[in-house]
């Protein structure tokens, strides 16, 4: 079985087989942690399985098992969110052995995950995984998010390269299946209304996936009231090194930098963290600096995690004193996001920028620097509220197993996980903006650092 630790929302890729096991990351500080109060729950972690009734036989039956008994051993909390996990057992098991396919089966594997009511959880086919394999890192140049109850094209591109689907445009189909649908299924799947957006974006961006030259037949209109057009848009590879890490295969990585035109204000973002980006992070910092940067707008929209532990060389760009991002609490021991101060780091006011898309390290990072003084959190909506550190697990047969080992808290003692970050200013936004080519949750973010008086140039 092979394991890794991320802090990322669920877009899990592929699998590899030779990745090693990984149990913490060395970068946090580790310590035992007291015993996780059960507040008259049931702890599970002393149960004997021995006593367990047999679950029927299927083809679907040994994966199952695994799930069930992993999730058992390895949760954070040992009373499982005050479930009857036994009785979950047998309800589920039931259920699996019932399936006719593969579907089914692992459909009704995912609710029993769901009953947790946390992020992090899901378990994928052998089959789903080879076709992600199949797909490549190719993506089709159109980004959806929901804005003003609909599917809204807010940005058209990858790199240079157009889709020409205007921006602004309502999506209506994606080969022939009406978005309609995965709106519907990601409202049955939200844990509370504002995550509808978050599931609806990633279920979009899954089906515009593809080898490269794939053409997906994107239906839209243009403009409120007008009528449905079609166009071929074409999957192209994004620029940018392509990083791998365990199950999570050629990600195709991007940072970008800029001074904003005509102010002290530089601007920079990245797609995922991942620790191969940081070298890159540091020196557009350092041009930005050069260029008389006196604030910066970070921005984390879209940014759904990676690897926790580039939080903490990223967080030390920005940290002249030593602080911590917050802590993870595992069932046994606890892992503090310690950053040590850096002298020469940038001391101008920071604007952390956020949607429904900035998840897990991205949630945690921009807790922890709220909470340490060091940025104000802009946005449209709060964050997706899946801050929770998980493992990806390749099963026998290949299926492939995200779940939960640990909790997180803020400095102050925030929770991220199922709310969100909420933004300290928030924006809105509507399709007008996004038709006229308008960036409202930017431009905030630039009027209000370029009011503030940083110490130093």
């Amino acid at each position: 079985m092979v394991r890794m630790i991320v802090i990322a929302s669920a877009f899990v890729l592929a699998c590899s087989p030779e990745q090693p096991k990984q149990a913490v990351d060395p970068v946090l500080d580790g310590r035992p942690t007291a015993d996780v109060p059960t507040d008259g729950c049931r702890d599970w972690s002393a149960l004997d399985r021995a006593t367990l009734p047999p679950l029927p036989k299927s083809r679907f039956s040994d994966v199952f098992s695994a799930v069930w008994t992993t999730v058992l051993e390895k949760h954070f909390d040992p009373t499982l969110n005050c479930l009857d996990w036994p009785a979950l057992r047998q309800e589920y098991g039931a259920r699996v052995a019932e399936a006719k396919d593969v579907e089914t089966a692992y459909a009704a594997i995912n609710e029993m995950l769901g009953r947790l009511g946390q992020s992090h959880f899901q378990v994928i086919s052998a089959e789903h995984v080879t076709d992600e394999q199949a797909s490549g890192p190719a993506v089709c140049p159109l980004k959806v998010r929901w804005i003003d109850e609909a599917p809204i094209v807010v940005d058209a591109a990858v790199d240079e390269v157009e889709s020409g689907v205007p921006r602004g445009a309502e999506l209506r189909s994606i080969d022939g299946h009406p978005v309609r649908e995965l709106v519907d299924a990601a409202r049955v799947q939200a844990r509370r209304p504002e995550e509808v957006a978050f599931l609806l974006g990633n279920r979009i961006a899954a089906s515009l996936h593809g080898p490269e030259g794939h053409e997906h037949t994107i239906e839209y209109v243009a403009e409120p009231g007008g009528g449905p057009e079609v166009r071929e848009v074409a999957c192209v590879i994004p620029r940018g090194e392509l990083v791998s890490l365990g199950n999570l295969r050629d990600l195709p990585t991007r940072v970008s930098s800029r001074m904003i035109e005509g102010t002290t204000v530089g601007y920079l973002s990245f797609n995922f963290w991942m620790l191969p980006l940081v070298k890159d992070v540091e020196s557009r910092l350092a041009a930005l600096r050069e260029q008389g940067m006196r604030a910066l707008v970070l921005d984390l929209r879209g940014n759904p995690g990676g690897v926790g532990a580039m939080s903490v060389p990223i967080a030390r760009q920005f940290l002249r004193e030593p602080g911590s991002l917050g802590t993870l609490r595992f069932r046994d021991f606890e892992q503090e996001f310690n950053v040590a101060g850096n002298p020469s780091a940038f001391d101008g006011p920071v604007a952390i920028l956020v949607d429904e898309g900035t998840a897990s390290t991205s949630e945690i990072f921009a807790a922890g620097m709220r909470d340490l003084g060091r940025a104000t959190i802009i946005g449209a909506r709060a964050s997706a509220g899946a801050a929770l550190p998980s493992l990806l697990e390749r099963l026998e047969g290949g299926a492939l197993l995200q779940y939960v080992v640990g909790d997180y808290h803020s400095p102050r003692g925030n929770i991220a996980e199922g709310t969100g970050i909420n933004p300290d200013i928030k924006v809105e936004e509507t399709r007008a903006d996004f038709v006229a080519g308008r960036d409202p949750v930017l431009d905030a973010a630039v009027a209000h650092l370029s009011k503030q008086e940083p110490s130093h140039p």
